[in-house]
C-alpha cells in the first residue's frame, strides 16, 4: 500500500469517533547508534530544506521537500503542494529557519522539528523582518528520503533565539519489544484518546485535561508568543485563555510501531453554552508520544487563529 493509499485509509477512522524521566541533551547522543544517526539525518534534511529556500526560493524549496500529500497551514489546513505551486516564481519572500529541537519515533520513520524563522522581503533591503517558530513534521520515504508531511508555523513579534545546537529528547525507558501495529487500528485508538481529552476538558476544564493528557515537557504554540515548554508554563497559559474550546479532527497519521503520531484539524472557543456569533475558531496541530507503559500523551500543542472570513 503506498503512502497516499494509506493515509486514505487512516482517514476512515475520523468517523468512528466522536470528538467534540526524560531530558534534554545535545543531537548524536540518542537512541543509541543507529538511532542517533537516522535522527541527524532529519536535522541534516531540515537544514538543506532552508538552505534551498534561502538559495532558490520558497517555492522551489517547498516543492521539493512537501510530500504529495502534505498539509500546510493558511491557516486553515489546506494540502501543501497546492498552496506552493501558485506562489511567483519571483516572490520577494525570503524564508529561513534554523531547527533547534528535534524527535523522531523510536520506530525512525516519524519526526519532527521546530525553531525560529524569519521572513524578509528581498525587494526591501533593511526593511523589518517577521519572526515566528515553525514546526515540520517529517516522514521517511519508500526509498529512506525525508519528506515533509505538515508544516506550521506561529508568530510572535522578537526574534527567537538562535539555536546553539539542535536539542531532543533522550528517552530513559523504552519498550523492550517494538512491534509493527495496525495503523488504521492505532490512529483509532488515538483519536479515542483525543476523544477522551476533549471530553475531559468540557467536564473539568483545560488545565485539568493538560494535566492528565500531557507529558510534563509539553511544548505549546500559540500565535503571538514564543513557544512555552511545561506544565507550569501551560498553567500560566491555559488560565488566560477563558471559555469552553472544542476541536474537530480533520486527519493523522502515527509511526509503523505507533510510538509517535500526530492530529490536526480545527478547534472553536465559545465563552458560553449555545450559540455564541462571538466564538473564536483556530485551527491546531497536536503530536503526541506513546509512553513506555502503552499511554499517548501530549508531546506538542499548537493552535493559530482563524481570522473571520476563514471561520464555517
Amino acid at each position: 500500500m503506498n503512502r497516499t493509499t494509506e493515509r486514505k485509509t487512516l482517514r476512515k477512522a475520523l468517523f468512528f469517533v466522536p470528538v467534540s524521566l526524560y531530558f534534554l541533551i545535545p543531537v548524536g547522543i540518542v537512541l543509541g547508534q543507529s538511532g542517533g544517526r537516522t535522527l541527524q539525518s532529519l536535522i541534516e534534511a531540515e537544514r538543506a530544506f532552508s538552505r534551498l529556500s534561502e538559495e532558490k526560493g520558497i517555492k522551489e524549496a517547498f516543492l521539493t521537500y512537501l510530500a504529495d500529500d502534505s498539509i500546510v497551514f493558511r491557516p486553515r489546513p489546506v494540502p501543501g503542494r497546492k498552496a506552493y505551486e501558485v506562489v511567483p516564481d519571483d516572490s520577494p519572500a525570503l524564508l529561513t529557519w534554523e531547527p533547534a529541537y528535534a524527535e523522531i519515533a523510536l520506530d525512525g520513520d516519524l519526526g519532527y522539528t521546530t525553531g525560529p524563522y524569519q521572513l524578509k522581503d528581498k525587494s526591501k533591503p533593511g526593511g523589518p523582518a517577521r519572526y515566528g517558530h515553525y514546526v515540520s513534521l517529517w516522514q521517511k520515504q519508500p526509498g529512506g528520503l525525508w519528506k515533509v508531511v505538515l508544516d506550521v508555523g506561529i508568530r510572535h513579534p522578537q526574534p527567537g533565539f538562535k539555536p546553539m545546537e539542535v536539542m531532543t529528547r533522550k528517552e530513559t525507558s523504552r519498550p523492550k519489544r517494538l512491534v509493527k501495529v495496525d495503523k488504521f487500528n492505532e490512529l483509532n485508538n488515538l483519536l479515542k484518546v483525543e476523544a477522551d481529552f476533549s471530553a475531559k476538558a468540557a467536564a473539568e476544564g483545560m488545565i485539568a485535561a493538560y494535566i492528565a493528557f500531557a507529558h510534563d515537557d509539553i511544548r505549546l504554540y500559540r500565535d503571538g508568543s514564543l513557544p512555552m515548554t511545561g506544565i507550569e508554563a501551560l498553567r500560566q497559559e491555559t488560565s488566560q485563555s477563558p471559555g469552553r474550546l472544542t476541536w474537530e479532527p480533520m486527519d493523522g497519521d502515527i509511526s509503523r510501531w505507533g510510538a509517535l503520531g500526530f492530529i490536526f484539524g480545527t478547534a472553536e472557543t465559545r465563552s458560553g453554552a449555545g450559540a455564541d456569533p462571538a466564538a473564536a475558531s483556530s485551527s491546531y496541530l497536536r503530536i503526541w508520544r506513546k509512553t513506555p507503559d502503552g499511554q499517548w500523551k501530549i508531546a506538542l500543542d499548537l493552535a493559530v487563529p482563524l481570522p473571520p472570513e476563514e471561520k464555517k
